[in-house]
């Protein structure tokens, strides 16, 4: 069995440091925070999945259970 600094050795060897060519040219943290800000909107694959829904419980009423167990 390994011990922990057999084990630092054999992960350093395996796995070679990456070397970073040059800093990142501006903070990205603004712009997540700016992200997480905004308010979600809807896009055109979450109205027809909500319009396929509802024609279906339209058309089969029965359904209606078996959706609301799955939700």
């Amino acid at each position: 069995m390994l011990n922990d600094q057999d084990l630092v050795r054999t992960l350093r060897s395996a796995l070679p440091p990456v070397a970073m060519p040059e800093p990142p040219s501006r903070d990205l943290w603004p712009h997540v925070v700016e992200r997480a800000r905004q308010r979600p909107s809807w896009s055109a694959a979450d109205w027809s999945a909500a319009a396929a829904v509802v024609i279906a419980l339209l058309m089969f009423p029965k359904w209606f259970w078996f959706l609301a167990y799955h939700l």
